[in-house]
């Protein structure tokens, strides 16, 4: 499989806007960082609204998606599970 500027490009949007908002809301509003996995979710369908449905991508984005969602819901869970110690 070739890396193509469009592959880049979706990797860093699958990357950078959970990423930022874990670190959003770790330094402002870390009571409330259980709503990064929301906001994660919803930041993916906008992104990807176009992908969404098409029929050959539809498995792998649900996939990384659903990987995506884990990582950011066990992030903001550690760092939710230490603000309230």
């Amino acid at each position: 499989m070739e890396l193509t500027p469009t592959l880049i490009l979706n990797l860093a949007l699958l990357i950078v806007p959970p990423v930022a908002l874990v670190l959003v809301f770790r330094q402002w509003l870390a009571r409330h960082i259980r709503w990064t996995v929301a906001l994660t979710a919803l930041c993916d369908v906008l992104l990807f609204w176009d992908e969404l449905f098409y029929y050959e991508s539809f498995g792998l984005f649900a996939v990384l998606v659903l990987v995506q969602l884990a990582a950011t819901g066990a992030a903001a869970f550690r760092i939710y599970c230490k603000q309230r110690k």
